[in-house]
């Protein structure tokens, strides 16, 4: 009686412990990761890849991500979904500043034709007889509106053309106007009055410039 006793309970034992084996918890599956797989986030980039720097066009709206683009020969232009968005003169143009690149001209395929166009008014400056002045390495010259520098970037300042005649400077020094710097003027060095071609046409004191 006593064996069949013992028996039962050795049976019972061994039943809780395969019930208890069954009834253990699973560690939970996740996916695998293919080995060449990058768990980082990239930038944001179009189909082709290309990822872009902030931009700004419109002071309300503030600065954009990813906007300016730069294509595989170094050429810039704007992100086709800002496009839409960008208000184009008469010439087909658009003003957009890059905190890298600064203010630049762009057309309406995106594409940046002029770059390097100096701040007025808070914004980019503006064509003045078909001509806006550019910077190069700190010194001016003056584009048209497609993009070709008509007057090589040789001089350390400019004004705009006005009744086909520009006033430049060489050796002359830049300085503020106003606390912020957003205007400034040109004093000293020696002044030239030139024509739209780049032909100097006369040379000024600095007391006559206009």
């Amino acid at each position: 009686m006593r064996i069949a006793i013992f028996t039962t309970v050795l049976m019972l034992v061994a039943v809780a412990s395969a019930a208890g084996q069954t009834t253990a918890p699973q560690a939970s599956k996740q996916p695998t990761l293919p080995k060449n797989a990058n768990t980082m986030r990239q930038p944001d980039a179009d189909e082709s890849g290309v990822t872009g720097t902030p931009c700004l066009f419109d002071p309300e709206r503030g600065e954009v991500p990813d906007c300016v683009r730069e294509g595989a020969k170094g050429e810039l232009f704007i992100a086709p979904q800002y496009l839409k968005e960008l208000s184009f003169d008469a010439h087909s143009l658009a003003a957009v500043d890059s905190p890298k690149v600064g203010w630049m001209y762009v057309n309406r395929t995106g594409k940046v034709i002029i770059s390097g166009v100096p701040v007025m008014d808070n914004g980019a400056d503006w064509f003045h007889e078909g001509l806006v002045r550019i910077v190069r390495n700190g010194k001016y010259g003056f584009a048209n509106r497609r993009g070709h520098v008509v007057i090589p970037p040789i001089y350390d300042g400019a004004l705009n053309f006005e009744k086909g005649r520009a006033t430049v400077c060489k050796g002359c020094k830049s300085k503020c106007d106003d606390p912020g710097c957003e205007y400034h003027s040109f004093s000293g060095g020696e002044w030239f009055q030139i024509d739209i071609t780049g032909t100097v046409l006369a040379r000024l004191h600095p007391d006559n410039k206009g």
